[in-house]
């Protein structure tokens, strides 16, 4: 209740422009567009399960995809590492 949320009023003004680079390496310069979208996700849900683990002990979530073996797999590390009060 104490904080708004910002309507269309309460934003600046947003000016769109466009710098084409055609690309050296295609045909008529065409470059891929939308794939930089689909790696986000995966790394963000990486570092969650990463952060869920911390209170069992310390694990790198550094293998994807997030199979459920895997998952049991980081679980399983995490707890090891925190029985021995290490980090890796």
């Amino acid at each position: 209740m104490d904080y708004l949320l910002p309507a269309a009023t309460d934003l600046p003004r947003i000016e769109v422009s466009h710098i084409e680079t055609p690309s050296p390496f295609t045909v008529e310069g065409i470059k891929g567009m939308g794939e930089g979208g689909a790696i986000a996700p995966r790394l963000a849900l990486a570092a969650a399960v990463q952060d869920a683990l911390r209170p069992l002990g310390h694990v790198f979530v550094h293998e994807l995809p997030l199979s459920p073996d895997r998952v049991r797999h980081y679980v399983e590390r995490a707890r090891e590492q925190g029985e021995r009060g290490g980090l890796g």
